[in-house]
């Protein structure tokens, strides 16, 4: 199959607040776009750190009056939501995880997607969007702890909230460990399934397991993981002391 067949418009949302060259989620978000764009996508990155987001004021105006607009006059409700969301095939929401799920920038994002839900569209079977056109969704997320199960508040949320047009989860662990040189030839092999992942999803639909597995497969043995998470911590402790 061509690239031009495979052409899709994604758009990925990343909530990081940290500057690109210090984000392991910009890093993993990347390496998967780089594999979208090897298989013909088109792909755009919107950093939410840029643009004025206000909190959702439960009104639910965009509900019951103003059918699919918010009543807010922010970057949100036009240009974030209408020209980029609702525009592409694909929408990729990119966020650490801090505090066992989603930090409060992709949180605040999210909830103002509220005007693109129909609140008659919970008849079974009848899929809950309010527009015609509606992008699929992939989640991408790290956080520096070294258990898998660190995303499960996360991916309860996002499978509960999007259900089949949650077409993947790329999920990374142990994400400081990422740029330990010691650690470099397995880190290489994580981030060339990213890549993998990206190609395979824009070509076939979904991930095979088996990159899956390699994107979020062990650094290190799980021991040698916490002991090296506990050192770091002691030495940013240690060093905020004398600064």
């Amino acid at each position: 199959m061509s690239s031009r067949e495979n052409f899709m418009n994604i758009i990925a949302f990343n909530s990081s607040p940290r500057s690109n060259d210090t984000s392991k989620t910009e890093l993993i978000l990347q390496k998967f776009l780089e594999g979208a764009r090897r298989a013909g996508a088109a792909t755009k990155t919107v950093y939410l750190r840029d643009y004025k987001i206000r909190d959702c004021l439960g009104c639910f105006s965009c509900w019951v009056k103003d059918l699919g607009r918010c009543v807010q006059k922010d970057d949100m409700a036009e240009q974030l939501l209408r020209q980029w969301y609702l525009q592409a095939d694909i929408a990729v929401l990119a966020t650490p995880v801090y505090h066992m799920t989603m930090n409060a920038r992709m949180k605040r994002f999210m909830e103002r997607t509220l005007p693109m839900f129909d609140p008659l569209g919970t008849v079974t079977g009848v899929r809950p969007y309010r527009f015609e056109k509606f992008a699929k969704v992939v989640v991408v997320s790290v956080c520096a702890f070294w258990e898998q199960s660190m995303f499960d508040a996360l991916s309860l949320t996002v499978r509960s909230l999007f259900g089949p047009d949650l077409v993947a989860e790329i999920y990374r662990n142990s994400a400081e460990a990422l740029v330990v040189p010691e650690l470099k030839p397995r880190v290489d092999k994580v981030l060339a399934a990213t890549i993998q992942a990206g190609e395979e999803l824009v070509r076939d639909g979904k991930v095979k397991e088996e990159t899956m597995a390699a994107v979020t497969q062990e650094l290190a043995p799980a021991p040698l993981m916490a002991q090296m998470s506990r050192q770091w911590w002691v030495e940013s402790i240690e060093k905020a002391k004398i600064q």
